[in-house]
């Protein structure tokens, strides 16, 4: 990584990737639901949470590797399924699995990729497949095989996407070409019938652990967990599905209590600094999920920016661990965090502050 690179902040990664990628391409990247109310009040959110760090405590050595569904990882920090990531790099999601690779983290890669598992697979980092339930479930059935033979570590079952949002845009001509895209029914990308009944079905037949994405509510953490799923991923699709939806810094300590340690909870939605991460933690999630910030690197370096955008994430939660008077990932006190009553200023800091 060049020294100008390893300088950059997610901030710079996102400037550099709006100057590198066609307009088209990064509104699709960027875009969010109908007004986008959600997807900018997911990143503030976040900031409704402050720090009450605790002192004299020698956090010197502290620790932020951590395991995710027994597989051991350098940080809580997870790459989230992404479409079509050609559109930010000639090597796309082979180089965003190289990155993960050498991060040592887990990369969720999506049923859109641009490459077919196999080929991500060979590179030899831990992956999952995020995977839509369409009507055809043949296809559902066969890419469940083929991630079980590549060798990863559990399927992704995105459960809130009924509709594809309708202020998406998608450049012009692009194609998903390892996995074409669904048949796009009336009614929107998911089949309308699933339920709680076919993800019991699932759990009880495939021999992977099932992560359901897009849980907010706390009755569906409760019944995720009756259903026999290994995790939930607390998520409103980035702001890209429901606008108006609560958003995920919010929902998660709610989800958190009713799943009541029975499953694992992960989270996705605005996060930009590795504070954040530890908020997250904090408020009993066991991992983060980031994804335009992957994007951002991707687009504005490659491979190398891919890493340094989980790299800054990794650094900085090592970083306000010690700032905070946290020693290991397993001390995170839910004490450490508290709802901000004061509206955080906006825009850029001024000079010298």
């Amino acid at each position: 990584m060049s020294d100008h690179l390893a300088a950059v902040s997610i901030a710079g990664l996102e400037r550099m990737a709006a100057e590198t990628l066609s307009d088209d391409a990064f509104a699709y990247y960027s875009s969010g639901a109908r007004d986008e109310f959600t997807q900018r009040a997911n990143r503030a959110a976040w900031d409704s949470w402050c720090f009450v760090p605790r002192v004299l405590i020698d956090s010197r050595s502290a620790k932020v590797a951590t395991t995710i569904l027994g597989t051991a990882v350098s940080s809580p920090i997870m790459v989230a399924p992404m479409a079509a990531q050609r559109m930010a790099h000639p090597d796309g999601e082979l180089a965003t699995a190289r990155a993960a690779a050498r991060s040592g983290s887990i990369m969720v890669l999506s049923m859109s990729s641009s490459e077919p598992i196999e080929t991500v697979a060979a590179i030899g980092g831990s992956l999952w497949l995020q995977l839509y339930v369409s009507h055809d479930r043949t296809k559902l059935d066969s890419l469940i095989d083929r991630a079980a033979a590549a060798g990863a570590g559990a399927i992704v079952i995105t459960v809130d996407s009924m509709l594809e949002a309708s202020t998406h845009r998608r450049p012009h001509g692009s194609r998903d070409p390892a996995y074409p895209p669904l048949p796009m029914h009336p009614r929107g990308r998911m089949d309308h019938a699933i339920d709680w009944d076919f993800v019991a079905k699932l759990t009880s037949e495939v021999n992977m652990p099932i992560v359901l994405k897009g849980i907010l509510s706390p009755s569906d953490g409760i019944l995720a967990a009756d259903t026999g799923c290994a995790a939930v991923i607390v998520s409103n699709h980035g702001g890209r599905q429901l606008d108006g939806a609560v958003t995920t810094a919010q929902a998660l300590p709610d989800v958190v209590a009713a799943v009541n340690g029975r499953i694992e909870t992960y989270v996705d939605g605005g996060i930009r600094r590795g504070g954040q991460v530890l908020k997250a933690l904090a408020l009993g999630a066991r991992a983060v999920l980031v994804g335009r910030p992957v994007l951002w690197g991707l687009a504005a370096a490659g491979e190398a920016g891919a890493f340094r955008a989980l790299d800054v994430l990794k650094t900085e939660l090592g970083q306000d661990m010690r700032q905070a008077g946290v020693r290991s990932l397993d001390e995170v006190p839910r004490a450490l965090v508290t709802m901000n009553m004061v509206t955080p200023p906006q825009g850029e800091p001024l000079r010298g502050q």
